[in-house]
């Protein structure tokens, strides 16, 4: 009965492990798309000031001042999906490991996470979905501040 009982007790561990890194997962999730909010509202604020005042000479600062925050905001969503796409590789290397070797590491410093080229700050910054939302929005921003000159 006790070799039954230790085959649960691993079962529900691993359960337990997966569980809670995809918990990291959601929250970088969530953080990912609280950030988008953020950006897109500062952006869409500032472009809105930049054509209520656009006859004034200080305006063309208001969308230097939206590319610098859409290029902020585009780094620090870069770096969630990053810490994101980590965690999955976690969550797959213990999807995988045998139950009697769960330690409950939450560790993305392995060998196996840093070789995995989609967890490159550079494959997260112009990831298709980080360069629709911000890439899209920088090239408008700086169309905005060409037709000024």
């Amino acid at each position: 009965m006790k070799n039954n009982e230790k085959v649960c007790t691993c079962r529900e561990n691993k359960r337990l492990h997966l569980s809670m890194i995809q918990d990291v997962i959601s929250r970088m999730g969530s953080n990912s798309f609280f950030i988008k909010g953020w950006a897109l509202t500062a952006v869409g604020g500032l472009i809105t000031l930049f054509f209520t005042h656009a006859s004034y000479s200080w305006s063309r600062y208001l969308i230097i001042l939206a590319l610098i925050i859409c290029v902020m905001f585009w780094i620090l969503d870069a770096f969630y999906l990053q810490k994101e796409r980590k965690f999955r590789a976690l969550f797959n290397i213990v999807r995988t490991i045998n139950e009697e070797k769960i330690d409950f590491c939450m560790s993305t410093n392995l060998k196996q996470i840093r070789d995995n080229k989609k967890v490159k700050f550079y494959s997260c910054l112009f990831s298709s979905t980080l360069f629709v939302t911000y890439g899209i929005t920088a090239l408008m921003l700086i169309g905005i501040y060409i037709s000024m000159l």
